[in-house]
């Protein structure tokens, strides 16, 4: 038995021994370094990191202002929307977009385009959008920071991105509406997904938002997030490839598809209303050369009547009717002649007519008939268009009206 053991340790020893002269020192320092490469993290280095920069630039010529003012014919050339900001990844399955914006730079207040002048200094750079995707399927994706609450397809589609000058009324009244401010973002998180099947796709959201505007909660005694939900069904081409937040309005001749959509918020009692609603049905056609973009909203609001605490419920309702054509070049750009009608019915309530004193809303019509010149599509276009309508609420001089000329780029 004792042989056997010393054989045994013999051979242990012998190999022992081989390995060692077959490996290199585990306490060497180059040893050591190349194994920590070998480590794979769990958060490896941003990739597809990009600046992300946009610029319109508008010169309006003024022929009527809403309101009559003074000397109303003027010419303004100003920064109707400014853009900078990064977007990237942190791994495969987690991105993130942090914009920030300039809008109104230069602009005359009595200027007919839309828009609102920046301070006098033209000194306001502030946050657009700051959100973080994690995707960890196609009908998976958690959204978490500050951005649009996914409801109506004007309000979710890029200003950068519309076949109109200017986006339609269904962008700005819901705005208000819901969020109490009109850049239309608030904190919160977003569940969406995507699905393409054979000829067809599906595409949801569902978010819940903590608001902040004193328009919507007041002082904040009475607390109540907003939920909202989106839901999409396409036949033919999908108009996307994968799950995104951010919309268009063209396809440049490629899509042959049809989407139609169904939003809804609620959000219950603050300090300023008993029950707060949107609900909206939207469509978007392209077949071919032709481009089709239609919205229907209804906002409504059971609001209180200071002090009595007792309540009045109103409707107010706004949409948008939009068509193109686009003329493809031989040389790949585009003539895109295009066409928009919107407006906008406020529940009449109040001393003044034509207002909903409760929201703010205001009886409005616009049109808008133009030519965008597509270089690189909507990355590179310039404008021509024409503007006009009323706006009720000015009931002495309701009519304005415009004509603009257009730069866009965006990268």
């Amino acid at each position: 038995m004792t042989k056997q053991y010393i054989l045994f340790f013999s051979i242990l020893l012998t190999l022992a021994q081989s390995l060692k002269a077959q490996n290199p020192d585990k306490q060497d320092s180059s040893y050591i370094a190349s194994k920590l490469k070998e480590i794979k993290s769990p958060f490896p280095e941003i990739k597809d990191i990009e600046i992300i920069q946009q610029l319109q630039l508008w010169d309006v010529n003024t022929f009527q202002n809403a309101g009559n003012t003074p000397n109303q014919n003027r010419n303004d050339l100003y920064i109707r929307r400014g853009r900078l900001g990064v977007k990237g990844k942190l791994r495969k399955d987690l991105s993130f977009y942090v914009v920030f914006a300039y809008d109104g730079i230069g602009r005359d207040k009595y200027t007919a385009g839309n828009g609102i002048p920046n301070d006098g200094d033209n000194h306001d750079f502030y946050l657009w959008d700051a959100m973080w995707t994690w995707s960890p399927k196609p009908m998976l994706n958690l959204t978490a920071g500050y951005f649009r609450p996914q409801v109506g397809r004007e309000n979710i589609s890029s200003a950068f991105n519309v076949i109109s000058l200017e986006k339609s009324l269904p962008n700005f009244q819901p705005r208000t509406h819901i969020i109490g401010r009109n850049t239309g973002r608030e904190t919160g998180l977003n569940l969406g997904g995507f699905h393409r099947g054979m000829g067809w796709s599906f595409n949801y959201n569902v978010g819940v938002f903590d608001m902040t505007s004193t328009s919507i909660v007041g002082t904040g005694s009475r607390w109540f997030p907003m939920i909202t939900s989106r839901a999409a069904f396409t036949i033919g081409d999908p108009e996307m490839d994968k799950y995104k937040l951010s919309y268009v309005q063209s396809y440049y001749g490629q899509r042959k598809g049809i989407t139609i959509a169904a939003n809804a918020s609620y959000q219950g009692e603050t300090e300023i209303f008993k029950q707060n609603n949107f609900y909206g049905v939207d469509l978007l056609a392209n077949y071919g050369h032709w481009d089709f973009v239609a919205e229907y909203d209804w906002l409504y609001r059971n609001s209180f009547i200071i002090p009595s605490e007792s309540t009045k419920k109103t409707t107010d309702k706004v949409y948008s009717f939009k068509a193109g054509y686009n003329f493809i070049q031989k040389s790949g750009r585009i003539i895109q002649t295009t066409i928009m009608y919107s407006g906008q019915i406020a529940y009449d309530f109040g001393a003044k007519p034509f207002i909903n004193s409760f929201t703010g809303a205001t009886d409005q019509q616009v049109y808008d008939a133009g030519i965008n010149y597509l270089i690189n599509k909507d990355k590179l276009k310039l404008n021509l268009h024409y503007v006009w309508g009323k706006k009720k609420d000015k009931t002495t001089a309701p009519d304005f009206s415009y004509l603009a000329t257009g730069f866009q780029y965006t990268f």
